[in-house]
């Protein structure tokens, strides 16, 4: 033991003998590393921090965070102007521009909920005039889920004899009284076989459906409805309600389908309240009243008309007032708003349309301000671009035909180009009439892309809508006319406006595009 430690001892002494002389051994790479790290850190750090001091202070984030954030003035109002953006009402729950046609759907309610008997209205208008848009309105503010008892004191109960069903909700009355109400809202639009409404409005209803369809027909539900009399009513809100009288189907079989549907809602003790919603002004001129029906059995009828210029630019202003209410940091000129109302109000009378101009226009100013910052890095950015006359204009110009079919097609994304060479491919199918109805359309494009084993099909409702961004862009037109049989009731045709040497150059492109162009 003294040996090794004598040992043990001679090697410190000589280690520390070589590190005085200065001598650095090859053996502790290691131990010079860690004294080099054992040195004080701060000399580095402090040169880091001298040389951001010295650079200039440029704002947080760069110059196109600023304009182009999520939380950007350009940002925010794009996403108010989506048709999706949700429901701007007033205090009391009406639309904009549209307290009449709330007035009279409330006081509609009230009678037939409120008297507990059975009444059917129907909602016409053009499109994008805000029919549904109200009546969701009413549905969200009026009708509120069912409280359960949770106290003594509780005055809103739920029946014995509503249990089973579903979206049970109460009406408060303007006497204070509360009525208890199920309510469901269809689009008519999925709708394939209007003979099956009937069991869609059982299903909607109830909480476990047996198997089997046990509700088919109108006899049926009326039984169903019936059983509840005595304690809850029904609101069944039918969207889009001239789809059910679908053109290539039997036109006696709709009739009669549509007219057991507001015969039901006549009768006392169903308690069943109808609210019909479609783009057919003449839809019951077509169908009821040739019926030689007395008047009392004839539904209520509420249009909602075209908005005017003056209309739409109070709800545009209503809704920007939520992004600022400082006029300054608006990004519209209020003078390019009445402009684009009043060509949109002109064409079509629809909403929906304005708000697709008005996004397209800050859009192309966004890209103004990024080709300006790029030629001048120096530029303000925080200075805020405003949407003028001439942005507005450029985008009419590029809607309304004026550009080329290869720049129209350019700006479509690959669901809607399947769409538009369905319809071309239809159209080269059958020379001797080139439209065809959207339902035809669509059941045209369904077959198509099932044959070519390309992508899923779009939704019915999709789809319709993936139509009207198409009119939009100018390379479809949507326009009314009058269906084939017996009754020639209105129906919208669509038809494609392209040229067809670009429109086939810029589809062969595309590999999954171009097995369309054949037939």
């Amino acid at each position: 033991m003294d040996c090794s430690a004598g040992v043990a001892t001679g090697r410190v002494l000589r280690s520390r003998k070589r590190s005085n002389e200065g001598l650095i051994m090859p053996s502790t790479p290691k131990k010079a590393r860690s004294e080099n790290c054992a040195l004080p850190m701060t000399p580095p750090a402090t040169g880091v921090k001298k040389q951001c001091a010295k650079e200039p202070l440029t704002p947080c984030a760069s110059p196109m965070r600023l304009i182009f954030g999520k939380r950007s003035m350009y940002s925010r109002t794009k996403a108010l102007l989506q048709r999706s953006s949700g429901l701007f009402t007033e205090l009391d729950g009406h639309l904009p521009t549209r307290k009449s046609q709330h007035s009279d759907i409330l006081s509609f309610l009230n009678r037939s909920v409120g008297g507990r008997v059975s009444d059917s209205l129907y909602i016409t208008g053009p499109p994008g005039t805000g029919k549904t848009a109200q009546i969701d309105a009413i549905v969200k503010n009026r009708f509120l889920p069912v409280i359960l008892p949770s106290a003594a004191d509780s005055k809103i109960t739920r029946p014995a004899s509503a249990k089973g069903l579903k979206n049970v909700s109460y009406y408060e009355l303007p006497d204070g009284k509360v009525e208890t109400v199920a309510v469901t809202t269809i689009n008519c639009i999925a709708v394939n076989d209007p003979s099956t409404i009937f069991n869609k409005i059982y299903t909607s209803l109830v909480s476990s459906p047996e198997s089997g369809a046990p509700v088919k027909t109108m006899s049926e539900l009326q039984r169903f409805l019936e059983s509840y009399e005595g304690s809850t009513g029904f609101l069944v809100i039918l969207d889009e309600m001239d789809k059910l009288v679908h053109s290539n189907s039997n036109d006696t079989n709709s009739t009669k389908t549509i007219f057991e549907l507001f015969l039901l809602a006549k009768l006392p003790s169903a308690r069943f309240t109808l609210i019909g919603i479609a783009n057919s002004l003449d839809m019951k001129d077509r169908f009821l009243s040739r019926l030689n029906l007395r008047q009392d059995l004839l539904p209520e009828t509420l249009v909602f008309h075209p908005y005017t210029p003056d209309e739409m630019f109070e709800i545009i202003m209503n809704r920007l007032k939520r992004v600022s209410c400082n006029e300054e940091d608006c990004v519209f000129n209020p003078m390019a708003i009445k402009f684009a109302a009043k060509k949109c109000s002109g064409n079509t009378g629809d909403l929906r349309k304005l708000f697709d101009v008005l996004r397209s226009s800050i859009e192309i100013v966004e890209l103004q301000v990024v080709a300006s910052k790029l030629k001048d890095k120096d530029a303000n950015s925080s200075s805020l671009v405003k949407v003028g006359l001439p942005h507005v204009a450029k985008v009419f110009s590029q809607f309304m035909n004026n550009s080329s079919t290869r720049s129209r097609i350019n700006k479509l994304n690959m669901q809607q180009r399947l769409i538009l060479c369905a319809i071309v491919h239809r159209e080269k199918t059958d020379i001797f009439q080139t439209h065809c109805s959207l339902d035809d359309s669509y059941d045209y494009y369904v077959n198509l892309l099932k044959n070519k084993d390309a992508l899923t099909p779009l939704k019915r409702n999709e789809f319709l809508e993936t139509c009207n961004a198409l009119e939009t862009c100018g390379v479809t037109r949507i326009f009314q006319g009058r269906s084939t049989g017996k009754t020639r009731h209105a129906i919208k045709l669509i038809k494609s406006s392209i040229d067809e040497k670009e429109f086939e150059e810029e589809m062969s492109k595309v590999e999954i595009l171009r097995r369309f162009l054949t037939n």
